[in-house]
Parts: structure tokens; C-alpha cells; sequence
């Protein structure tokens, strides 16, 4: 992953945010939001001796969890040298008055393999599961 540096010029004015826009940092409502419960990470075996599908870990982010910070699944993807990457929501940000699009699904593409996958994160997002697969 690459670090992105952003002018402030470029940055929202306050005045410009016409609802809460949790999702959608640096609005300054986004600090108001309700805390992360997880984060998905990718993982990747390429450039290793193991020879086994990436997967997406799911990690705790409750303080209060006993699992706090810990790895609590892992959904391993169907095939072998993907190299996950870059993974993004199949919902663009809900600021701007219209919070109608769910960011239920995570778009997992595979950099070695044109892979791309398609993952339920609305249904358990403690552990989420693999919806599609294109092309298969």
C-alpha cells in the first residue's frame, strides 16, 4: 500500500457537508461515527516458500473484546497466486445527503491473476463470506 499525500485546498469545507457523512472522512462528522467493530485486511503468500490461496482476515477492533486486535476469521479465496490487492467497497461514500448505497460487499481484485472477488461483509461481518468470483 502507498501513502497518499492530499492538499488541504483540496480537502471539504465544513460548510460543505450538507449531511452526517460518517463514511466519508476528513468531513468532521466522521468523528462522531459509531467505532469500527472490524477491519479487513488482504493477505498475501506471494514471494514465500507456502503455496495456498490469499485470504482476508477479519480483525477485531472492539477494545472491550477479548480478541481485541487479534485475527477472528479468515476466508480463504478458491484459487492460488491472486496477490490480493487494493481492496475497495462496491458503495461509494453515503455524504452529500444520499446514504441509500450499503457498503455490504468487498471488491478483492487479484494483481497476478485479473481475478476479481466479490465478498458478503454485510451479512456476518465478523466472518464474511465469498459471493462471486469473475472470471472463474
Amino acid at each position: 500500500m502507498g501513502t497518499f499525500l492530499i492538499s488541504p485546498s483540496l480537502l471539504p469545507k465544513p460548510d460543505r457537508c450538507r449531511a452526517p457523512c460518517y463514511e466519508c472522512s476528513p468531513c468532521p462528522d466522521a468523528v462522531k461515527a459509531p467505532r469500527e467493530e472490524v477491519a479487513y485486511v488482504t493477505c498475501t503468500y506471494r514471494g514465500t516458500c507456502i503455496d495456498q490461496p490469499d485470504f482476508l482476515a477479519t480483525i477485531d477492533l472492539n477494545p472491550k473484546s477479548p480478541c481485541y486486535g487479534q485475527v477472528i476469521h479468515r476466508l480463504s479465496m478458491p484459487n492460488l497466486k491472486d496477490e490480493l490487492h487494493s481492496l475497495g467497497w462496491s458503495a461509494g461514500c453515503a455524504c452529500v445527503g444520499n446514504v441509500t448505497p450499503k457498503r455490504n460487499k468487498l471488491i478483492l481484485p487479484g494483481l497476478i491473476s485479473s481475478r476479481i472477488y466479490v465478498v458478503d461483509v454485510g451479512s456476518q461481518c465478523r466472518a464474511p463470506r465469498l459471493c462471486k468470483v469473475r472470471p472463474r
